[in-house]
């Protein structure tokens, strides 16, 4: 009841707010932002939409510009965003900036708008706090994907799949991710999506990066790793296996960050692992309506295995939440980086700041392992903390908001995406031409699990808290919040039928 009056209260704001900030109707204008056929055009190399041809007046105040709420530095120190203004962090590589700036010039060149970043401390209180005053401060906003459900709960985003957007938004189209629109809709609604609008769902997907040099002392008679990742043996014992191998004592009987590591990791990283061996949290019907799988025989087997590698001290990895320094994480990359470690779990954010040691440590990629031989395909879990797009239910003309959204996601297509993944990841942050081919590997084979996004009744914390404890219970821990699990999914089924 609590959430369906805030979803009316939210409506009426909106009919507010669309009546203050659009009292005269959008007037015609020259600009034809379509040229050839949807999707790809090969004539050109470029993708283009199947937009209609844009009507909104860009001289009028309210069209001159698209206001996108996106993640600043001001609480992120890693994950602030660099996909819509550009020139803002001089930790940007000059690549992601001139490409950014490309695609919102000739946006603006076709449609005479502005595309604008609105940097905030955090999107979606941003958009809880403006839905309340009802200021129709954003165009779209760009959340974190697991906190972009709180706004779809609240019911203060538009469901992106409404019919007054269907002339505008076309979610099968190459540049939105086809595998985000399977996993985050429910009931057949789709609040929040993401695609090539933004790069932080690549530079927050998991993968391996190894010492090749140590792997090559260690194990002269061995395959490269890269060709044990080719004949699909790439398997979590063996990643185990050779970390013990490298695991060796300094000497002062002290186990700790003095000593060499066959791999680095945190404590939520066992959940990574687990979504690498192919296995879900939970997964949808037919009908579209998310229900538990994890409970399945080889689901419990695969991650009480892994946990009870995990819960093995002192043999073959060390956590990074254990490090007793005052910065753990730069510390794991001095370790990596001085030679210590043999393997590290890794997002790609991690890789770039390899960056610094480029004189020293010869490091390949890798995609996180099998569970076993048998399993058919590698997986690569794309983190809940990649951004998502989102239409707040205030937006001042959400058809224009969705124009706007799927021209600017087109555009990412043709310059964010190259210039991030075949330039930025393959030629500068990868060391080797094997590396740039595991890339390939690693994201042809994303991962999104619901289960994780969501976070039904806390079934994601599972992992890092049996972590945190060394513990390898996870069928006492999953009994001991099943029924939560359950509860928490016919209660979100049913805010998103409100």
């Amino acid at each position: 009841m609590k959430k369906t009056l805030i979803f009316i209260l939210a409506v009426l704001m909106a009919a507010s707010c669309f009546v203050s900030c659009n009292e005269t109707d959008p007037a015609g204008s020259e600009s034809d932002v379509s040229t050839g056929e949807a999707g790809y055009d090969p004539e050109t190399g470029r993708y283009v939409t199947d937009l209609p041809e844009f009507f909104w007046n860009a001289k009028d105040s309210v069209y001159a510009s698209f206001d996108v709420a996106v993640t600043s530095d001001e609480a992120q120190s890693t994950y602030y965003s660099e996909d819509i203004g550009y020139d803002k962090y001089s930790t940007t590589d000059e690549v992601i900036n001139d490409a950014v700036r490309r695609r919102n010039h000739l946006v603006e060149e076709r449609t005479g708008v502005v595309v604008t970043a609105v940097y905030v401390k955090d999107v979606v209180t941003a958009v809880q706090d403006d839905v309340a005053a009802g200021s129709c401060a954003y165009d779209m906003a760009m959340p974190f994907i697991n906190r972009a459900v709180t706004l779809a709960q609240a019911g203060i985003i538009y469901d992106l799949r409404d019919d007054r957007f269907a002339d505008y938004l076309n979610l099968e189209m190459p540049w939105w991710d086809q595998n985000a629109n399977e996993t985050f809709s429910i009931d057949g609604k789709l609040y929040f999506t993401t695609g090539d609008i933004t790069i932080m769902t690549k530079i927050n997907t998991w993968a391996i990066t190894f010492n090749k040099e140590m792997y090559a002392e260690l194990f002269p008679g061995e395959k490269s790793l890269y060709e044990i990742v080719e004949d699909g043996d790439w398997t979590f014992d063996k990643l185990v296996s050779f970390s013990k191998a490298a695991t060796i004592d300094n000497g002062d009987g002290v186990w700790d960050y003095k000593d060499n590591w066959g791999l680095i990791s945190a404590y939520s990283d066992a959940r990574n692992y687990y979504t690498a061996s192919g296995e879900s949290l939970a997964e949808k019907t037919a009908d579209d309506l998310p229900y538990v799988t994890f409970g399945s025989t080889r689901s419990v087997d695969v991650a009480q295995s892994i946990l009870e590698d995990f819960s093995q001290k002192n043999s073959w990895h060390i956590y990074t939440n254990t490090l007793p320094v005052s910065s753990p994480w730069v510390t794991a990359l001095d370790m990596f980086a001085g030679g210590q470690v043999l393997f590290r779990t890794s997002v790609f954010s991690a890789i770039k700041k390899l960056r610094k040691y480029d004189d020293g440590i010869e490091f390949g990629i890798v995609p996180l392992p099998k569970f076993d031989a048998e399993q058919e395909n590698y997986y690569s879990p794309s983190d809940p903390a990649g951004y998502a797009v989102v239409i707040p239910i205030n937006a001042k003309d959400p058809e224009f908001s969705a124009y706007m959204t799927e021209l600017v996601c087109c555009e990412a297509k043709n310059f964010l995406t190259p210039a991030y993944y075949e330039t930025t990841l393959k030629h500068r942050d990868a060391r080797d031409d094997e590396s740039e081919e595991m890339l390939d590997l690693i994201f042809d084979n994303k991962k999104f699990d619901i289960g994780a996004i969501y976070n039904f009744g806390g079934i994601a914390n599972m992992f890092s808290d049996l972590s945190t404890q060394g513990s390898a219970d996870i069928a006492s821990k999953f009994d001991s919040i099943k029924d939560s699990i359950e509860t928490d999914i016919a209660d979100t089924v049913d805010n998103f039928r409100d």
